[in-house]
């Protein structure tokens, strides 16, 4: 019974080793698209839409081989807490955080993630919108985010970025992300096969 023990905790750390490097994987790929803002502030207002594709794959393993409850809130508490680390973050991306973690957990309840695929699509979706609960506070406050761009970027990327902020392209932007978003998750689970059979009790 003790050896069986110690076999069950070495798989279950196993198991979590590999849940936080997907996880990792996850937040690295979004954190790398926001990078992009240092380049063109395109990059940076609308991370979104290149994140979409880019953080895809590490989303999709993840509840392809630990389809249980929880992996689409850790994806975001973990990006949460990396983007407060750098000094990234705000009340408003702290709620978006949390509130479309919450809602793509209550998707994958809802659609199965464990039976089909389509509670990955659409959980998937919503964790595409995460991005832009950060850059919403250019159109919430924009003399504070402004001033704030100005003084870390110059004026130049500031009026740049200026010219980005439509209402009109802003909507579009979260199409074209959610767009991409289930394209790329459709194409990812065509042929969906979940590695473990974990029974969700519900």
């Amino acid at each position: 019974m003790y050896l069986c023990g110690n076999y069950i905790i070495l798989l279950d750390m196993e198991r979590a080793i590999r849940v936080l490097v997907l996880a990792a994987l996850y937040v690295a790929a979004v954190i790398l698209v926001e990078l992009l803002g240092f380049f063109h502030p395109f990059g940076w207002t609308y991370s979104g839409v290149f994140a979409a594709v880019l953080a895809a794959w590490p989303y999709f393993k993840l509840c392809q081989r630990h389809p249980m409850p929880g992996m689409a809130i850790m994806c975001a508490v973990l990006l949460l807490m990396v983007n407060f680390l750098f000094a990234q973050g705000h009340e408003y991306f702290a709620l978006g955080c949390f509130g479309f973690g919450c809602i793509a957990e209550v998707l994958r309840k809802v659609f199965g993630n464990y039976r089909g695929r389509w509670g990955v699509v659409s959980s998937y979706a919503v964790m595409s919108l995460i991005p832009f609960s950060k850059s919403i506070v250019l159109w919430i406050d924009y003399e504070t985010a402004m001033n704030l761009v100005i003084s870390r970027m110059g004026d130049i990327y500031a009026a740049l970025m200026g010219r980005m902020l439509s209402k009109y392209m802003f909507v579009a932007m979260i199409i074209l992300t959610l767009v991409l978003a289930i394209v790329t998750m459709i194409i990812l689970t065509a042929n969906w096969r979940p590695r473990d059979q974990y029974h969700v009790v519900n």
